[in-house]
């Protein structure tokens, strides 16, 4: 690969990457565009959960889900992305993950 051809992908990768950030931060934010990472991040600290093991993890992803689906809902917005059915089934999945977790480590 020479320089050139590089720079060419750094450039090819970089203006797709712009591309899905534009057509995803619409289903997760409306004006503050950091507002999903923000409610997040204060709803797992007000429930304590510890995202260092398997299953606070998959209930951090169900947070991530509901935060999107409000996003969504709140706006009357129609998805770019992930449908909103999609999304309550992948909110379910996260949920059947945690779970999963929760019994691989309880006796």
């Amino acid at each position: 690969m020479t320089a050139e051809q590089q720079i060419a992908l750094y450039e090819a990768i970089d203006a797709r990457i712009l591309e899905v950030t534009k057509s995803k931060r619409v289903d997760y934010a409306s004006a503050d565009v950091l507002s999903n990472f923000k409610a997040v991040s204060a709803a797992a600290k007000a429930l304590g959960v510890d995202v260092t093991n398997a299953t606070g993890y998959s209930l951090f992803m169900v947070l991530l889900k509901i935060a999107r689906l409000t996003n969504l809902l709140n706006e009357a917005k129609t998805p770019n992305n992930e449908s909103i059915d999609d999304s309550f089934l992948d909110g379910i999945n996260y949920f059947k993950l945690a779970y999963c977790t929760f019994k691989e480590n309880t006796p």
